[in-house]
């Protein structure tokens, strides 16, 4: 006995007639026949009798019945419930185009949390340059994109979602004259040997502009492309560099690279989240946007939003878009 045969039974019962249950079964009269008399030899009882041509259960038929009725129910839900589950995993998957100091120093902690609230769902980070992070979401070839030092979006599809600020500083090794202070004036940096990104990243093009704004000129000794770079050449007493806090592991701090905070200015990143707001999102993606929202407190509610745009406007040279 199988599924199917007690599927015929229960509908023969409900329909009172071969014909009928032949139909919804995709079968023909003969095999609707032939599952009742295999029925009746296991169950070694009459299940079925016929009173003015028309099929009714007997006793023993009428107790199949609502034991059919039962078991038929609860494998539907089972084959439902399988069948949302596949659907859900495949919905439950996240990709990620980020920049690597985002990804690596900053996204991490939002991942955790994400998890703990959705743990089926699958989670891919790619890390790209920048340029990339625009056209992976634009393309479609990511759900978000991780960026930092934001100026507005020019495609009507996509949206920016902050997710937080943070504080930059100036890094240096430990044989440096200013490896005791806490704090340094942007002006005793002038004259100084640095260790920058290239003049095509947006981060350095912000950095630059601090420094004409404040007339600093430093000396530029060598341009890379990777923050683990830049701190390995700052370790060597090479020159110093300018990045976000957050890049520093603790094992760094005070071992290989000295922090200094800014006196008298405070240059900080906003980091948010890119998407295409007219692609539908499933539930996972719909979470994981709500956690990497940015939690303000502030009275309009959009304090970073608005003092990243101010800052924006006054640093026209630097449209930075990420680290």
């Amino acid at each position: 006995m199988n599924i199917e045969t007690l599927k015929v039974f229960k509908d023969l019962v409900e329909t009172g007639s071969f014909s009928k249950t032949a139909e919804i079964n995709y079968v023909s009269q003969s095999a609707v026949s032939q599952q009742i008399k295999k029925l009746e030899i296991i169950y070694k009882s009459k299940l079925l009798s016929r009173v003015s041509n028309k099929i009714h259960p007997t006793v023993s038929g009428e107790t199949l019945y609502r034991a059919a009725k039962k078991i038929l129910i609860t494998y539907d839900e089972a084959i439902g419930s399988i069948r949302q589950s596949v659907i859900d995993k495949k919905a439950a998957k996240i990709k990620i185009s980020t920049i690597y100091s985002v990804g690596t120093y900053v996204l991490q902690s939002y991942i955790r949390k994400f998890m703990k609230v959705s743990p089926i769902t699958e989670v891919n980070i790619e890390y790209k340059r920048f340029s990339q992070v625009y056209k992976d979401i634009a393309l479609g070839r990511a759900d978000f994109g991780m960026l930092s030092c934001h100026a507005p979006i020019n495609n009507k599809n996509l949206s920016v979602s902050y997710m937080c600020e943070e504080e930059m500083v100036l890094i240096v090794g430990l044989g440096s004259q200013f490896a005791k202070m806490k704090t340094i004036n942007i002006h005793q940096m002038n004259g100084k040997d640095f260790i920058l990104f290239d003049k095509a990243f947006p981060s350095r093009k912000y950095i630059d502009s601090v420094f004409k704004k404040n007339k600093i000129k430093v000396n530029v000794k060598m341009e890379v492309d990777n923050i683990e770079t830049i701190k390995t050449y700052v370790k060597s007493g090479l020159g110093f560099s300018i990045v976000p806090k957050s890049v520093i592991r603790k094992s760094e701090k005070g071992a290989d690279i000295h922090i200094l905070k800014f006196l008298g200015i405070k240059m900080a990143r906003t980091v948010s989240v890119i998407y295409n707001k007219n692609k539908k999102m499933s539930n996972a993606k719909k979470e994981f946007l709500e956690i990497t929202k940015c939690r303000d407190d502030s009275a309009t509610g959009s304090h970073l939003a608005q003092k990243f745009r101010k800052g924006a406007a006054e640093l026209k040279s630097a449209r930075c878009e990420a680290e």
